[in-house]
């Protein structure tokens, strides 16, 4: 009797050891059986709360900052075309000429005696002309006489009208309506073709110039307006566009522009450094989606919206963008409602609560 109990003590102890084995080694949890908290029934049916947005059209406004400058309307500097010595200065620096008005004149003085020459010469072969005509008529001379003395008399006006030409270069006119700058030259100087004497300058109306880069370059046309600022004058200033680059800068990456302001009361002064703010869009027909929505994704972008219950990803096209808000050109439609929060747990298929509209 007493053998047959320790034969069982011992075999009970066996299997206590055994099933401490198995539990030590983890054989109870291998396979199917091993618990898995993703797979218990209560998170399979959790429900994610979120907050959401519905998708409408609104008016999106935005702007570009770029920097720019400005330009006088015209500008140039004024030099002669032929060398000389100046012999008179007629302008003063800094003062407002008009269109034509004479500013410089070079030595002409041989100019003035080959003119009085040919007039001398062409008064001469013009009676000489008249009179070879009466006798042609009388049949006293040859057609080939009388056309010599013609050829005479048309080479002698040719020669008239060169040194007039001549002696135009000497003048130096003013090509523009405009401001003069600082004189370079004094009387007495001799110029060499080209030499410059003295800026002129229109600075009304003036001309704004920057680019745009290439990405905003279908939010820019002629007429648009733009609001600039410079250092050296309080205030906003508006110009508007009137030309356009034909093509992108390679090298930038940016389409320079044009706008012009009157400058009625001659603020602006070319050469400043201009403030440029660039009105990109405002629309009636733009559908918005707060940013924080948008989820970027191997180079495309994506949404979760909210469909009956369920959180569904939809591939989306983007436009504009501002600091809270993008533009949605297509995968949208108005009246959608978005998920804006709980993105990073958001899966396609997910069911979602809606504790709040954006």
């Amino acid at each position: 009797m007493k053998k047959n109990t320790l034969i069982k003590l011992i075999s009970l102890s066996l299997a206590l050891i055994l099933l401490v084995w198995l539990m030590l080694s983890g054989g109870l949890f291998d396979g199917e059986e091993q618990f898995d908290p993703l797979r218990s029934p209560s998170r399979a049916n959790a429900v994610l709360p979120v907050k959401a947005m519905v998708i409408k059209k609104a008016p999106l406004t935005d702007a570009l900052i770029a920097g720019g400058s400005i330009l006088a309307d015209e500008q140039v500097d004024v030099s002669a075309e032929i060398a000389g010595q100046v012999v008179k200065i007629h302008f003063d620096e800094g003062s407002r000429v008009e269109e034509g008005e004479l500013l410089v004149t070079l030595n002409n003085a041989d100019l003035y005696a080959q003119i009085e020459r040919n007039k001398h010469q062409l008064k001469l072969a013009r009676e000489s002309e008249q009179r070879q005509r009466q006798l042609l008529k009388k049949q006293g001379i040859s057609q080939q006489s009388y056309d010599q003395v013609l050829t005479e008399v048309s080479t002698l006006e040719a020669e008239a009208a060169l040194l007039e030409a001549q002696l135009d270069k000497t003048m130096i006119r003013a090509p523009f309506s405009g401001q003069l700058g600082l004189r370079l030259i004094s009387e007495g100087s001799y110029m060499s073709p080209g030499m410059a004497m003295v800026s002129l300058v229109r600075t009304q109306p003036v001309k704004l110039e920057f680019s745009v880069p290439e990405r905003y370059v279908p939010y820019i046309s002629i007429g648009n307006e733009v609001s600039f600022s410079v250092e050296n004058t309080p205030g906003v200033f508006t110009a508007k566009i009137y030309a356009l680059e034909p093509r992108i800068d390679a090298k930038t990456r940016s389409l320079p522009v044009r706008a012009i302001y009157p400058n009625a009361g001659l603020k602006i002064v070319p050469g400043s450094f201009a403030r440029v703010t660039i009105p990109l869009v405002s629309s009636e027909e733009t559908m918005q989606l707060l940013a924080e929505a948008l989820i970027p994704e191997m180079g495309t972008h994506k949404v979760f919206v909210y469909r009956n219950g369920l959180a569904q990803a939809v591939d989306v096209t983007t436009g504009l963008r501002t600091e809270s808000a993008v533009e949605i050109i297509s995968g949208l439609q108005p009246g959608d409602t978005v998920l804006t929060t709980g993105l990073l747990q958001l899966r396609s298929g997910m069911k979602v609560q809606i504790t709040g509209i954006n």
